[in-house]
C-alpha cells in the first residue's frame, strides 16, 4: 500500500494502525473532527507525519468536496460515536453510526479508494445465539445490532459503488494507550491500588491480542485481504477468560487473591469458533 485514509485515527486502535502504516512507509490521511488540528500535540497523533483533514463524522458525505486528492489503497473506518454510558443503548446514536459508516463507504468510492475496511466486534456473534436474541438486560444489544447492520448493509452498498468491502471482527485488544473502563484496565487499576477484584467464574471463552499485533493485522488486511472473507483480529489461542485474568493477577500483584466466582456472569457464552483466526493467517 502507498496511501490510505483513516477515520478515528486518534483513537486507541486507530492511532496504533497509523503508526504501523507509517512504519511501513504508507502515506496516511487522517479524517479528524473540526478543530482537532489545533490540539494535535496533546493527542495520540502528536509528532506523527500524517495529513489531517477536518470533517465531522456527521458530514462524511461531503468529504469528496473537501479534499482534492484521489486514488487511495484503503479506507480504514474506526470512527464510532456512543461507545460509553447511555449512548450505548441510545438507538438514535447507534442508527446514525450505521448511516455514517455507509456515507463513508460512498465517500471512499468517490475518491477512488480500492478497499473499505471497517471494524466489527465479536459481540456481533452474540446476536446469532438463541440467548443473545432474548436477553433483555444486555446493555450492549443496540450497539451490537448497529455493528451487525454495518456489516450486512456494507456488503450491499459497497458493490453498488464499485469498492471492495471487508469487515474485520475485533475480539479483545489490550495494551499501552487504552484508557477505557473495560475489564483488563479496571482490574489492573484495582490491583495496583490494593483493592480486591471480584470476578465471575471466568469459564467463558476469550482471546486477547496486543495492540501492536492488532495494528499489524489491520495493515495486512489492507495489503492482502480478500473481499467476502471474515477476518478475526485475535491471537488465535482461545482459552477460558479465567486463564487470562490469572496471568494479569500474577503480573500485577502475585499476592492478590482473585475473587473468581464472587460475581455472576449474565452474558453470552460464545463458542471457540468465534475466535478462529485461520482466514487471517492463511491470507
Amino acid at each position: 500500500m502507498k496511501r490510505v485514509i483513516i477515520t478515528g485515527a486518534a483513537g486507541f486502535v486507530g492511532s496504533a494502525v497509523v503508526r504501523e502504516l507509517l512504519n511501513h512507509h504508507v502515506e496516511v490521511y487522517a479524517i479528524v473532527r473540526p478543530g482537532f488540528s489545533a490540539r494535535t500535540d496533546s493527542s495520540r497523533l502528536a509528532g506523527l507525519p500524517v495529513h489531517l483533514v477536518e470533517c465531522d463524522l456527521r458530514n462524511l458525505s461531503a468529504l469528496p468536496e473537501l479534499m482534492p486528492e484521489r486514488g487511495f489503497d484503503a479506507w480504514y473506518q474506526f470512527a464510532w460515536d456512543g461507545l460509553r454510558g447511555d449512548a450505548l443503548t441510545d438507538y438514535t446514536t447507534q442508527i446514525m453510526n450505521v448511516k455514517w459508516t455507509m456515507d463513508a463507504v460512498v465517500a471512499a468510492a468517490a475518491i477512488n479508494c480500492k478497499k473499505f475496511i471497517g471494524s466489527g466486534s465479536v459481540s456481533q456473534y452474540e446476536l446469532h445465539t438463541p440467548e443473545g436474541q432474548v436477553v433483555e438486560a444486555d446493555k450492549h444489544k443496540v450497539y451490537k445490532t448497529a455493528k451487525l447492520a454495518c456489516e450486512y448493509m456494507g456488503r450491499s452498498v459497497a458493490p453498488e459503488n464499485g469498492i471492495e468491502f471487508i469487515w474485520p471482527i475485533i475480539t479483545n485488544i489490550y495494551g499501552v494507550g487504552e484508557s477505557s473502563p473495560r475489564l483488563i484496565n479496571s482490574m489492573i487499576r484495582n490491583l495496583q491500588a490494593g483493592r480486591h477484584q471480584a470476578l465471575s467464574e471466568g469459564n467463558q471463552m476469550y482471546d486477547f491480542i496486543y495492540i501492536s499485533d492488532a495494528a499489524k493485522a489491520f495493515r495486512l488486511i489492507g495489503e492482502k485481504g480478500l473481499e467476502g472473507r471474515i477476518y478475526t483480529i485475535a491471537q488465535g489461542q482461545v482459552q477460558p477468560l479465567k486463564n487470562f485474568l490469572s496471568i494479569v493477577g500474577d503480573v500485577v500483584d502475585p499476592e492478590a487473591q482473585l475473587g473468581f466466582g464472587e460475581m455472576s456472569f449474565n452474558g453470552i457464552y460464545l463458542p471457540a469458533s468465534c475466535y478462529d483466526t485461520a482466514a487471517l493467517v492463511e491470507d
